[in-house]
């Protein structure tokens, strides 16, 4: 689906939970790390903006780990995880996904599946970056806070903290025109691109023989275009000699 987890995959993700996973709960606590690429950056605060100012939430706390703090309850999941991982033969998005289902007794994880090898979608992707950008402007010094909220009562506003109980709060107006709210409606969705000639060709040529036999041609099938300057591998590609 996504060649990278930006903050287009983590806000595409984020509202699918919300809309599939959610409990009908008003107000969200919501705790992240601190990867600016994925978490802390202005389409992550746009779209909290977003979410409380068209009352899907009436209330989103966004919290962020204090620098040289990196792990917290996720990491345990993840933990169960490669653990189940490291004793089970995947070969396809399926195996994986049976891999988060049995990892923990209790049913913690959960598995999503995204889509599927032959282009099923699951979770779609929609251009939120593309779909907020005219409407929001971006709050300097980001890096600075660790904790943001969100109010419906206050449309666009973010206060920001670099404490949860700090004095000095910031008070930002993320709407270029408080006037000029974005739509209630979705933004355009995203086509999932698939894979480049490039990345079939690597996956068949020196992937497929790792996997078992109903793998195969789901995750590593024959590239759909021959490239003209494919090396021959074990005499697999016709014509070679």
């Amino acid at each position: 689906m996504a060649s990278s987890k930006g903050s287009n995959s983590v806000i595409n993700y984020l509202h699918h939970f919300f809309d599939n996973y959610g409990l009908g709960e008003k107000e969200a606590e919501l705790h992240c790390d601190n990867c600016s690429g994925q978490n802390k950056n202005r389409f992550i605060l746009w779209y909290m903006a977003w979410r409380t100012m068209h009352k899907l939430h009436s209330r989103i706390g966004l919290h962020f780990l204090i620098v040289g703090h990196t792990k917290f309850a996720p990491d345990w999941c993840f933990g169960l995880i490669k653990q189940k991982y490291r004793r089970t033969r995947v070969g396809k998005l399926e195996d994986i996904a049976a891999v988060v289902r049995e990892s923990t007794v209790t049913g913690v994880n959960i598995p999503q599946l995204v889509w599927l090898e032959d282009g099923t979608v699951y979770v779609k992707a929609y251009d939120w970056q593309t779909f907020l950008q005219p409407y929001f402007r971006p709050l300097q010094g980001i890096k600075n806070y660790q904790h943001f909220s969100f109010d419906s009562s206050t449309p666009g506003l973010v206060i920001a903290r670099d404490c949860s109980d700090s004095e000095n709060v910031t008070r930002f107006q993320l709407l270029k025109d408080p006037e000029n709210l974005p739509p209630v409606n979705l933004p355009p969705v995203i086509q999932p691109p698939g894979l480049d000639q490039k990345r079939q060709t690597y996956l068949y040529d020196q992937i497929r023989d790792f996997c078992d036999d109903e793998s195969k041609d789901i995750s590593c099938p024959k590239p759909c275009v021959e490239t003209q300057d494919r090396r021959c591998r074990g005499g697999r590609a016709k014509g070679c000699s």
